[in-house]
């Protein structure tokens, strides 16, 4: 009989009163989801230490499962990297990583795929399935500090600058301690937490971010992290050994110039570059974070390019938010124009492409009883001082970890449960046009703006109607791109003046409690 081993690659949790488990194998970057009998077995497998071995005879007898159902079962196991018929040493796990690092690339460089292939459609995947099936809290993204190694022109935390001159108040936080997540962690994991996401600011800006790195693997919770880099170009091997779910790198062009434009940090392009390269060597899942704005609209699209060459997924945002804190130089500013917008819409790598192929141009009805929005329901949000709102972009306080524990806010905060039971038919006027089909409704944009989560904001309905309009023109034979590809397009655009920004303050609703039942 062949001896297997749980490697310690993988991490994951068994729910068994819903006979649900979830493991991740954090090489390949893929999670599995397994129920019933399944789920029994499985969950055997991740109750034991990292490396250890595994008895299938005693599976067999402690589960009443005939030993020749088990053998098969694990051989498909192995297979997907959850179990190994080798105990894992140091040569074993760098050349399985070597071998996913080559295929990652080659898979990436593959023959283009059709824009059909492409198109963002809603997938039920592992971790959905799990929380459907469990319920409570799996998720939850910490944001462990404002402070940052970059200077991001656009970015939305609050105390972020603008330029040189303006004085930063990223750190004006009496920030929560090492113990205080600890604790947080323990009665999340009683919650049915199954994965973390780590962000900021800079995570690695956080003292004891690795001591929080440390205390996640040690209680097989996965979990990702958003990061510029900047601080981690010693440390890419140190944080490839815990296994990170995925690394999230932000890059904004494949131009060194435009990216340092818009970080504000010279040389930052060449040291995220250094981390992608060593990271893609090591098979540590990446995420190549863009968002795209004027200064880099011309350029944006090698970011993919880049993603390719080291077998990464590229992630676009072009729905760029203002800032939590009501500063909106970045749809002032930043935001790209109609025109430009148009043109990148058109790109098939784009989460909110617009195009013939896609099912009414890329347009989606929304279910006026369902919430647009998950956020809040089996996911949470800690902001760095130990507030608890939906989301990073949500910031609306259901209570805070300084005055109780997350327990009593997720049992008591008449916030929270009134943010759970609100649907599509009670905001004010989301949902009810033509264009809202073509929305990508955030409502924290609404909240930024408004004070409320139910007031259409300006920034949801600039791009909706923005994609209807472009919807329609497709539909009556105009294509803003004329024939063209994107990139040919792209490149008979202006070039960008660079120029220097300052806030446009605007009224701040942050860390405000929603005022419930209105």
């Amino acid at each position: 009989m062949v001896n297997y081993f749980r490697p310690e690659w993988t991490c994951g949790r068994m729910d068994d009163k819903a006979q649900a488990t979830i493991v991740y194998n954090n090489i390949t970057g893929v999670c599995y989801f397994f129920e019933d009998y399944s789920a029994l077995v499985v969950g055997e497998v991740i109750a034991l230490r990292r490396n250890e071995s595994i008895d299938l005879e005693t599976i067999s007898q402690r589960l009443n499962i005939a030993i020749e159902s088990i053998t098969p079962f694990f051989q498909e196991l192995e297979n997907l990297g959850i179990v190994s018929s080798v105990k894992p040493n140091a040569d074993i796990i760098a050349n399985y990583r070597r071998q996913v690092s080559q295929h990652n690339i080659k898979q990436s460089q593959k023959v283009e795929r059709t824009t059909q292939e492409k198109l963002p459609y809603a997938i039920t995947n592992a971790e959905q399935m799990y929380t459907d099936k469990v319920g409570g809290i799996t998720s939850v993204m910490f944001e462990l500090t404002y402070n940052c190694s970059e200077k991001c022109i656009h970015c939305y935390n609050i105390g972020a600058t603008r330029n040189d001159d303006e004085q930063s108040g990223r750190g004006d936080r009496t920030e929560l301690g090492l113990d205080d997540y600890k604790h947080v962690i323990d009665d999340l994991y009683n919650q049915g937490l199954i994965k973390v996401c780590l962000s900021g600011g800079d995570p690695f800006s956080k003292p004891f971010v690795w001591d929080i790195i440390q205390y996640l693997y040690n209680k097989d919770i996965a979990f990702d992290i958003f990061t510029n880099g900047q601080r981690i170009v010693n440390d890419m091997d140190r944080l490839a050994s815990y296994y990170p779910r995925t690394v999230g790198v932000s890059i904004y062009s494949g131009l060194p110039e435009v990216h340092d434009f818009i970080t504000r940090v010279p040389g930052s392009w060449e040291k995220s570059m250094r981390v992608i390269k060593r990271l893609a060597e090591l098979s540590v899942p990446l995420n190549l974070k863009c968002c795209i704005m004027r200064p880099n609209v011309k350029s944006y699209y090698m970011v993919a390019d880049i993603a390719k060459q080291y077998g990464a997924v590229h992630q676009f945002e072009v729905s760029l938010t203002d800032s939590i804190e009501g500063d909106k130089c970045v749809s002032k500013y930043l935001r790209m124009t109609p025109e430009q917008l148009e043109i990148v819409l058109r790109d098939d790598n784009i989460p909110l492409y617009v195009g013939i192929e896609a099912p009414n141009y890329g347009g989606q009805a929304k279910p006026m009883d369902e919430s647009p929005c998950g956020a809040g329901n089996h996911s949470l949000c800690i902001t760095p001082e130990g507030n608890v709102i939906p989301c990073c972009a949500f910031h609306t306080l259901f209570g805070s970890l300084k005055t109780n524990s997350i327990d009593e806010i997720i049992a008591k905060s008449k916030e929270l449960h009134y943010w759970r039971g609100i649907r599509l038919k009670d905001y004010d006027e989301c949902g009810q046009h033509e264009y809202c089909d073509y929305c990508n409704l955030c409502p924290g944009n609404n909240f930024v703006e408004h004070g409320s989560p139910l007031k259409a904001s300006e920034v949801n309905c600039y791009m909706a109607k923005t994609r209807h309009q472009l919807a329609m023109k497709l539909k009556h034979g105009e294509d803003p791109i004329e024939g063209k590809t994107v990139r040919e397009k792209l490149a008979e655009l202006p070039d960008y003046i660079p120029m220097s920004i300052h806030r446009v303050l605007s009224n701040n609703f942050s860390d405000m409690r929603l005022k419930v039942g209105g």
